[in-house]
């Protein structure tokens, strides 16, 4: 008997192990709760981008076109018989056969120069297109033919004017770097001034000018270029000499031939045919931010420039040997880009 009860004991004790090493096992079999690990700041930090609003109406910057520009439709006629129309007028558009045209659009009124002259080689480059306000469709009146208000008035407007879908263009800038396609990366990238909006021959501060290079050139919206000043037409040039800066333009928009960009600082006037050179502001940033000894995070440098040159200049701090490029950037309004 008493062997009996010592074996019921053993059994006992094993299936309490039994159950203990079960228990023991669920709870260890079950993950070990870590913190969770949070993105990086570069990650949830927002992007900004430089506000150019206060400097010029983004939705009148017109563009240069290397063909002509075959317009949607014309203004057909206004309700007042007024020469010149402007904004609150109502007028009629007649539209070209073939176009998706319904109340609500928002189209462009524009008109364009005649072809123009390259003002470094001669050659023919394309059209500068001027835009003069904007316009509602209101209703149908008949087919092709729509009763509109005129919403936005940038230059007086008549009838026969020539119209384009709307296009709106963002005051916030993302700072960019350009991207030349070029065999030797070692020479700076430089491309001239062809024109600039209205045809005016004299530039200055928060002119708005066209380039014909886009895309294809490697130019895109947000690169930052160098305004680069002549040498004296008595004095041959001296590629030993640096380049004398007269300020700094930022491209606004680019399409796949020409892009359009604002004078953001011109310590003096300048003119069709002065070249800008292009400043690669990431490699710039990358190379300050090892100068200083600032440690930086690469995805940072390249989705959000402005926020890695903030935080450098406050390290700097009243320090002035920054480039000029990036104390001006360094003061200019900001904005959240969505």
């Amino acid at each position: 008997m008493r062997t009996h009860y010592q074996a019921i004991r053993l059994w006992i004790a094993a299936g309490i192990f039994l159950l203990d090493l079960v228990l023991l096992n669920g709870v260890s079999a079950q993950p070990i709760q870590h913190p969770v690990r949070k993105d990086s700041a570069s990650q949830n930090r927002a992007r900004t981008g430089i506000d150019v609003s206060e400097f010029t109406q983004v939705d009148a910057l017109g563009f240069l076109s290397p063909k002509e520009v075959k317009p949607w439709g014309h203004l057909f006629s206004d309700e007042t018989e007024k020469i010149l129309l402007a904004r609150g007028d109502t007028v009629y558009v007649a539209f070209e056969k073939g176009h998706d045209v319904k109340p609500g659009d928002l189209y462009t009124v524009f008109n364009s120069s005649s072809e123009l002259e390259h003002p470094l080689s001669g050659r023919d480059m394309g059209y500068v297109i001027t835009y003069l306000g904007r316009v509602v469709l209101k209703t149908e009146a008949r087919p092709h033919l729509f009763k509109a208000e005129i919403v936005e008035s940038y230059r007086p407007m008549q009838i026969g004017d020539p119209v384009l879908p709307f296009q709106p263009v963002s005051p916030c800038i993302q700072l960019s770097s350009p991207e030349p396609e070029t065999s030797d990366p070692s020479k700076a990238f430089k491309i001239p001034v062809v024109a600039a909006k209205g045809l005016t021959q004299v530039i200055g501060q928060f002119s708005v000018l066209y380039l014909n290079h886009g895309h294809k050139h490697g130019v895109h919206r947000g690169n930052l270029f160098q305004i680069v000043a002549r040498g004296e037409p008595d004095q041959p040039p001296d590629p030993s000499l640096p380049d004398q800066a007269l300020g700094y333009v930022l491209v606004l928009e680019a399409r796949p031939d020409t892009s359009t960009g604002l004078v953001i600082t011109a310590k003096r006037e300048f003119y069709s045919g002065t070249m800008l050179k292009a400043i690669d502001l990431k490699e710039d940033l990358r190379k300050l931010l090892t100068y200083y000894g600032t440690e930086h995070d690469d995805a940072d440098l390249e989705n959000n420039p402005l926020h890695v040159l903030s935080r450098l200049t406050e390290e700097v701090g009243s320090r002035t040997d920054l480039p000029e490029a990036f104390l001006l950037l360094s003061k200019m309004p900001r904005c959240p880009i969505k």
